[in-house]
């Protein structure tokens, strides 16, 4: 197994299984992929950003002693400065106080509605929205 730095984590056995099992995926996604491909990460592995622009910690990160963590095994992905993991299989579920990336699947007089990779779609109410007053006339 890798080694998980400093960080101690107590797993059972079926934890382990499971664990070996996401780390063996991993690194058949990264030879695939290649070294200019986004980096495969387990829990507790660092991810490399730069601080001076201002990064965003996304879904699957956490901030340890100043350094960006992986606290789920998958794929890093950055979306401007938002940098989150992507898992393996599971569908993201939101939480309060996450922040999401969604596609704009349908537009209504009064709504939005989001594709953001759950088993539910999201509504965006535009009446929760400050828009710019010429933008908010255009859309309603």
């Amino acid at each position: 197994m890798r080694d998980m730095k400093e960080l101690q984590v107590s797993l059972n056995q079926t934890q382990k299984v499971r664990l070996q099992s996401a780390i063996e995926q991993l690194e058949k996604l990264s030879s695939k992929m290649g070294s200019s491909a986004n980096a495969s990460v387990t829990v507790t592995d660092t991810i490399p950003v730069n601080h001076e622009d201002g990064v965003l910690k996304g879904h699957g990160t956490s901030e340890v002693d100043g350094e960006i963590v992986a606290t789920l095994c998958g794929v890093v992905e950055r979306v401007n400065k938002l940098v989150y993991v992507r898992t393996l299989r599971a569908r993201y579920k939101p939480e309060t106080g996450d922040i999401i990336i969604g596609r704009v699947i349908e537009v209504a007089p009064n709504r939005w509605r989001l594709e953001i990779n759950f088993s539910q779609d999201a509504v965006l109410m535009l009446s929760s929205m400050n828009l710019p007053d010429e933008k908010e006339n255009s859309y309603r």
